[in-house]
């Protein structure tokens, strides 16, 4: 988590932060890329810049082949990831351009997915309950425009994020001094952003989800909060609705059956939740969405003109 809210960050820098060595944190490092947990770090503008919206589609499927069923799911643009769970339960995260493409996606995923009865959960990122290091920045409301050169460099980092500036300024035929500017400008502004897909299932840990239900009037920002404080290391996430009121969805993960039974029991005494239902998960797809696609293409000349855009206007909320 750290790693993907500054993939940048010197390994001394999180050997300081997490209390170890910097030859620990380095052969962690390895062992994790080499069993697949870490797939690399990729750049992209900003989901809040664009005033995209992610949303969790999940049920029960009656497909009889997930292999099958997953490939189907690929085939919108708008997918970004699947995880499969015990009897057949699906999550799939979908990534939309705007709110007016919910119902289409929500019924593509009910067919696709031969889900019969889809609950549809709209991601809250602003509410606080995760630390920063985990959801990076909060929402503005409005940002600054992005230009051409800045949409050339984070172009440039799709693929190696890690990069140095010096290879950057080469490649697009800048200084290294205006690159790094313009880095600094869009890490702290919020419109570049840094994702590091996790593959949850290769390493030896067990990982659970959880449905948690809370009671009428709680606060669920609260609950969240709280509920991630007990078990920050084990808890990988803890998600909210905006649309499912009095609802959380929890991800966690142990080496240690005990250990799983000792969260679900604490998940389950707290005086706020009226019940804690856990899903093992065991299978996970990332997808490419539109999203992967987008800094590339707002530089490619325009079909009706034949021009190459020079600046792209943020949504303003």
């Amino acid at each position: 988590m750290l790693i993907a809210a500054e993939p940048r960050i010197h390994s001394r820098e999180l050997a300081q932060r997490l209390g170890i060595s910097k030859q620990t944190v380095q052969q962690r490092m390895q062992i994790l890329t080499m069993k697949g947990v870490l797939r690399g770090i990729t750049a992209g503008i900003s989901i809040f810049y664009l005033d995209a919206v992610y949303v969790l589609v999940f049920g029960k499927s009656n497909t009889t082949s997930i292999e099958d069923t997953l490939d189907r799911l690929g085939e919108s643009e708008l997918t970004h990831g699947v995880i499969v769970a015990g009897g057949n339960f699906l999550y799939v995260r979908g990534l939309l351009r705007n709110i007016s493409e919910l119902n289409n996606y929500g019924e593509f995923v009910r067919r696709a997915a031969e889900m019969p009865t889809p609950t549809v959960g709209i991601f809250d990122f602003d509410v606080g309950i995760m630390p920063d290091y985990v959801d990076g920045a909060r929402r503005k409301k409005s940002y600054k425009e992005l230009t051409a050169l800045d949409l050339r460099i984070i172009a440039s980092l799709k693929n190696s994020v890690r990069r140095p500036v010096a290879d950057i300024a080469d490649a697009i035929g800048v200084s290294v001094k205006t690159v790094r500017r313009r880095l600094n400008d869009m890490i702290s502004e919020g419109s570049l952003d840094f994702f590091a897909p996790l593959d949850l299932v290769p390493d030896e840990d067990m990982f659970t989800l959880m449905h948690v239900n809370l009671r009428e009037g709680a606060n669920k920002e609260e609950v969240g909060r709280r509920l991630f404080a007990k078990y920050p290391h084990q808890t990988l996430y803890i998600r909210s609705f905006s649309n499912l009121p009095n609802f959380l969805l929890c991800t966690f993960c142990s080496d240690k059956m005990a250990e799983i039974h000792k969260v679900l029991r604490m998940i389950g005494e707290d005086e706020d939740v009226l019940a804690a239902v856990p899903d093992h998960l065991y299978h996970e797809r990332i997808y490419s969405t539109w999203l992967d696609k987008l800094p590339a293409a707002l530089g490619c000349p325009s079909r009706k003109t034949g021009t190459r855009s020079t600046r792209f206007e943020p949504k303003m909320r």
